[in-house]
């Protein structure tokens, strides 16, 4: 019945003639059928998957982030950026976490889920919710 329906649309769309020859009513009809079956398709869908392996987690505090920082990078976990907009202070833009690919290991502060990841936590630790 739908490919019935299209095919009457793109027929007599293609002939130009399809609105003039349609009384409103069935116009409108039609419209809110094609609405309504374009909403009952298959949303689509999303994977993507990520073998990491022997991925190595590092719970740190903040002054040890900042020291392993130093210590791989030779550079400060703080930077100082010129002002923007309405501000006449600098920004200040500070290390939170950081991965080192030459040895695979994440460094990131414990309990922090915005840098390291409510579920890496879990991965890393197991559960540690309490249970109600």
């Amino acid at each position: 019945m739908v490919q019935d329906l299209v095919h009457f649309l793109q027929r007599g769309i293609s002939h130009g003639r399809l609105l003039q020859s349609l009384p409103a009513k069935r116009v409108w009809l039609i419209a809110l059928s094609l609405l309504i079956l374009d909403g009952c398709g298959t949303p689509q869908k999303y994977r993507e998957d990520h073998q990491i392996t022997n991925l190595h987690v590092v719970f740190v505090d903040n002054d040890t982030l900042h020291d392993e920082w130093t210590a791989r990078t030779g550079q400060s976990g703080v930077e100082f950026m010129a002002s923007r907009g309405q501000s006449k202070f600098p920004q200040v833009k500070t290390l939170k976490g950081f991965f080192d690919f030459a040895t695979n290991t994440l460094f990131c502060p414990k309990w922090n889920f915005e840098v390291c990841g409510h579920e890496l936590h879990h991965a890393a630790l197991g559960h540690f919710h309490q249970p109600h």
